[in-house]
């Protein structure tokens, strides 16, 4: 090379301090912009719900509030046969496949069986929470059946409309202070 500068010397980038500050800059007004920004004030809108108490629900929905009602305590019940043949040596197991009734009298009887030894507290807590929660699942499908039987229903009758007041005139004596007069009022 005719310059001096031999070949093999690294070329040495010096920083463009121009540049730095430039992004810099930027990076703070983009930070800025962020965190004085304000969010949105639009509310969302509200929905206006009303309840009418003189609104009942269709007559299908006895039926179907029966049925809900019986499926959720046989699946509960299913539940509780099947784990009475999880653990069969298990004190109450035979309970368990009695319906609704049967969870409630294996809960009296948790513990181990005296032929495991191998019986831990663990598992004792574990068949006590699911035979509660197969027990409460049982009472709880027998209520959405009870509830079912004693829901009022609409007939889908057309509903009688009170009699409108027939129009009339009436008259009554009117007394204020120091004077007297009649009074007529009527309703149309």
């Amino acid at each position: 090379m005719s310059d001096g500068k031999s070949a093999s010397a690294p070329l040495v980038r010096t920083p463009c301090v121009g540049r730095s500050l430039a992004r810099g800059a930027a990076l703070a007004a983009g930070l800025a912009c962020l965190a004085v920004a304000a969010p949105a004030s639009a509310d969302e809108p509200v929905r206006d719900e009303r309840h009418d108490p003189d609104v009942y629900p269709p007559d299908g929905a006895r039926p179907n509030m029966f049925i809900a009602g019986a499926l959720t305590t046989g699946i509960w019940y299913g539940a509780a046969v099947s784990f009475s043949y999880l653990w069969p040596d298990a004190p109450g197991a035979n309970d368990l496949r009695i319906p609704v009734a049967g969870p409630w009298m294996a809960l009296a009887d948790t513990g181990c069986a005296d032929t495991d030894p191998g019986c831990s507290t663990f598992t004792v807590v574990l068949r006590a929470i699911l035979t509660t929660i197969d027990a409460v699942g049982q009472a709880g499908g027998l209520l959405i059946m009870a509830e079912a039987a004693f829901l009022h229903t609409d007939s889908g009758a057309p509903k009688r409309r009170p009699k409108p007041k027939a129009a009339g005139v009436s008259a009554a004596p009117w007394v204020s202070g120091d004077a007297m007069g009649l009074g007529v009022f009527g309703s149309f």
